[in-house]
């Protein structure tokens, strides 16, 4: 009769020691299935603020103008491309541009930068305002369009691919 008692109580206590375990490996599982996305949804978000954060250029204002001078900006007909609903014309150089979303959880608006190589002078139809911006030849343009407000400063990073460059894989 001895023998059964201990026997039962060391079932019972491997038993306990079993429930145990199975609850903590289950809880470490539950956990890990939470992190992973987590840490991508993460990684996601940091990204998106370090972009946003190279984007944000400062600098002195763009100088206002009604129309472009014919002496800054030369005789070649302007280029004009729309993005994110707003025009853009400009006269000399290349663009780059990116929207980024406004602060807030789950905010739908967004705004628009874009960077011009050296535009001589940049003409931005925004809805319901039209601005003429002329920094000069040759000088890098950050142009940012937020709650259809746009401003301009001469600064930024983007520059010119030289002649005969090719992307590669």
């Amino acid at each position: 009769m001895k023998d059964f008692e201990t026997l039962e109580r060391r079932v019972r206590r491997s038993s306990r020691r079993d429930v145990f375990f199975q609850n903590a490996g289950l809880g470490g599982m539950l956990l890990l299935l939470a992190a992973i996305p987590g840490i991508d949804v993460y990684r996601t978000w940091a990204g998106l603020q370090a972009e946003k954060k190279q984007w944000t250029i400062a600098g002195p204002p763009c100088p206002v103008v009604d129309r472009p001078q014919l002496s800054v900006v030369g005789h070649k007909p302007p280029k004009t491309f729309t993005y994110n609903k707003v025009s853009f014309t400009r006269h000399l150089g290349d663009v780059s541009c990116s929207a980024f979303r406004e602060d807030g959880f789950m905010n739908p608006d967004s705004y628009s930068v874009c960077q011009f190589s050296g535009p001589g002078a940049v003409t931005v139809q925004a809805p319901g305002e039209t601005v003429t911006f002329q920094p000069g030849p040759g000088r890098r343009t950050t142009v940012t369009v937020r709650k259809g407000e746009v401003s301009c400063v001469v600064a930024g990073w983007f520059a010119r691919r030289p002649r005969g460059y090719t992307m590669r894989e």
